[in-house]
């Protein structure tokens, strides 16, 4: 079976041309022609005229309606599938920026080593071998796509060389945009403001420790709590930790995520859930995720997407016990 390909742009595009087509029909509706005998002849088709959109108001009405839900189903939909697509193309855009700061750090030492030996007169200058100067610090990192969306990473850095704050934007053609800064303090803690392609801010305070776990790899554990807020001004908060282990070398990481929320659902109901979230990313950037949830009655789903943008949904009535999966159609 042929992957689907989802032209997100394409809904959200739809859903404007929807909306303003609806424009024009309460234009039409609200705006009736009242022409003159001089306009348009006898009297008899100055009433015919009126007749005609008397008739023909209550369509124009419904037309705009059924316009106005049209927009509203492509623009969720649109938007959806732009949410999952953008999350994945901030988090490889931010790996990308750390892995080439990295880079930058090692290769900024090697050459003032090389520098430092050279001054106490125990190396050869002139050796074609030697490390080059890798130049100003890298501060912004843009991933383009053949589309012209575009994702942008940015760094300050504080006086110890070290990330201060960390600004991800991604923007569309058509005008879709999220935007994150995560803000380090000297301390180890941290906060982060997200605003997603659905409107709904996202403020997450936490504290992070970074320690060498081994040649080339870095573990990193957190403690973080969030609160987001919908644009209708609903909040939902989310607490919980993370472990992560990360090569910069080779780019590969794997983490570990528990986590518990509360707030509305879908339906608008109150609901608490605990969960889980797997994520490795291979030497390729290649990520798969892993997220489990349940809710207190023992019920709950198991989501995993995997490199090639496929995503699968299982259900259990048991999920607490770790037992009873049934994959969704």
């Amino acid at each position: 079976m042929p992957d689907i390909a989802v032209d997100y742009e394409l809904l959200y595009d739809v859903a404007k041309k929807a909306r303003s087509l609806k424009e024009q029909v309460a234009e039409a509706r609200t705006h009736a022609p009242d022409p003159s005998v001089e306009q348009i002849g006898p009297a008899g088709a100055r009433t015919a005229v009126r007749q005609y959109y008397v008739r023909w108001g209550g369509a124009f009405k419904r037309s705009e309606e059924k316009l106005e839900k049209l927009g509203e189903l492509y623009e969720k939909v649109g938007k959806e599938w732009a949410a999952w697509d953008f999350r994945l193309a901030a988090d490889a855009n931010r790996q990308g920026a750390a892995i080439a700061a990295d880079l930058w750090t090692g290769q900024k030492a090697a050459y003032d080593e090389w520098q430092k030996l050279v001054a106490e007169g125990k190396v050869d200058p002139n050796d074609p071998d030697a490390p080059k100067d890798p130049g100003q610090r890298p501060a912004t990192w843009t991933t383009t796509d053949p589309s012209g969306n575009s994702t942008t990473t940015t760094y300050t850095y504080g006086p110890d060389g070290k990330p201060q704050t960390v600004t991800t934007t991604i923007t569309t053609k058509s005008g879709l945009t999220s935007t994150e800064t995560t803000t380090y303090r000297p301390d180890g803690t941290y906060e982060s403001r997200a605003t997603d392609v659905h409107g709904n801010v996202t403020v997450t305070n936490g504290n992070s420790t970074t320690t060498e776990t081994a040649p080339n790899t870095k573990t990193t554990t957190t403690k973080f709590d969030s609160t987001t807020t919908a644009p209708d001004g609903k909040k939902t908060v989310t607490t919980g930790d993370t472990s992560s282990v990360f090569n910069p070398q080779t780019g590969q990481r794997t983490s570990h995520t528990t986590y518990t929320t509360t707030g509305p659902d879908k339906d608008g109901k109150e609901r608490t859930v605990t969960g889980t979230i797997d994520t490795t990313v291979d030497d390729k950037g290649g990520e798969t995720t892993t997220t489990v949830e349940v809710k207190k009655d023992g019920s709950g789903t198991k989501t995993v997407e995997t490199p090639d943008g496929r995503s699968q949904k299982w259900v259990s009535t048991s999920a607490d016990k770790d037992t009873g999966w049934r994959l969704e159609p």
